[in-house]
């Protein structure tokens, strides 16, 4: 009947081939991950090169403006250094240099000059007009904190000193700015000067800081030994610079240059001192700075600049 149930022998085979043609799975197991390729070198962070700080260096001339006091821009350090007129004058037509402060003999605070705006009195640049409230800038630190003055300084400096401002904005209040400062000395025919504050100041030889024509060498060397240990002064004055005369001819006074220190500090915040200098040339005098930016060994001129007539 067609309802019996089929020989044992024939289930057997219809199992079987149930099996046989049964469908593989369609699901795979994800394959292993690659091996690890070489991680990446990190580069390390690279800080600021050079120094940070934004200036305007001048010179405070407490009489410097028709018996009133002036400042003297002479040069600016922002990204790098410049003396070109122009650009030093507008930061202070914008209000960008609100307050100066000005150096005594000693290498300390001696007053602040705050600035009103600018004034043209024929100079090369505008000065800086406004209002001083301090001591003369010829004066030193003496006992109880009263300053008192300096007698060499009034004859080389005619009572200035330099000053130094810090750019801000215009709408900013005025500070007080605060900068490191050093010293120079003479040892023998060589200025020491201490230009990375490790305690060994280097020897710069005064026959070369200036070039062939008697004008400031753009690059000012340390001799390869230091000279004989001196004390250190912030200012130093009335250092003759006589040129060699030709053989068989006398000594030129006319070529001879005065050079004065009027001031040792770092200005653009990179732990090395610039070394500011006023050179008396016969007919004009200019002051000139000279930086660091790579090595104390070697100094650089970072510009030069025409002050206060003399």
């Amino acid at each position: 009947m067609p309802t019996d149930h089929l020989p044992p022998h024939r289930v057997a085979w219809l199992v079987l081939a149930m099996a046989g043609s049964g469908c593989a799975p369609s699901f795979r197991p994800p394959e292993p991950p690659p091996e690890p390729g070489p991680v990446g070198k990190l580069e390390p962070l690279r800080g600021p090169t050079g120094g940070g700080r934004q200036v305007v260096v001048g010179e405070m001339c407490p009489l410097g403006a028709a018996g009133r006091p002036a400042i003297a821009p002479l040069l600016m350090h922002t990204v790098q250094w410049t003396s070109a007129a122009g650009e030093v004058s507008s930061a202070i037509e914008r209000g960008s240099v609100p307050r100066f402060v000005v150096y005594g003999v000693d290498g300390k605070p001696a007053g602040a000059f705050d600035t009103v705006g600018i004034a043209d009195i024929g100079l090369e640049q505008q000065i800086a007009s406004g209002t001083y409230l301090g001591a003369s800038p010829c004066t030193s630190e003496g006992v109880q904190g009263a300053r008192t003055e300096n007698p060499a300084c009034g004859p080389a400096l005619r009572g200035c000193g330099v000053a130094v401002g810090e750019l801000t904005r215009p709408d900013d209040p005025p500070q007080t700015p605060k900068f490191p400062t050093g010293g120079a000395c003479l040892s023998g025919d060589s200025l020491a000067i201490d230009i990375d504050g490790d305690k060994i100041a280097e020897s710069f030889p005064l026959a070369t800081v200036l070039d062939g024509v008697r004008s400031p060498a753009d690059e000012w060397s340390a001799g390869p030994t230091a000279g004989a240990a001196c004390a250190p002064s912030f200012q130093l004055y009335d250092i003759r610079l006589v040129a060699p005369p030709e053989p068989g001819k006398a000594i030129d006074t006319k070529s001879t240059v005065v050079l004065d220190v009027l001031g040792v500090l770092d200005l653009d915040g990179d732990g090395r001192n610039e070394v500011v200098l006023a050179l008396r040339f016969p007919t004009v005098r200019t002051i000139v700075v000279y930086t660091a930016p790579g090595s104390a060994q070697r100094l650089e001129l970072a510009g030069e600049s025409e002050s206060f007539p003399r």
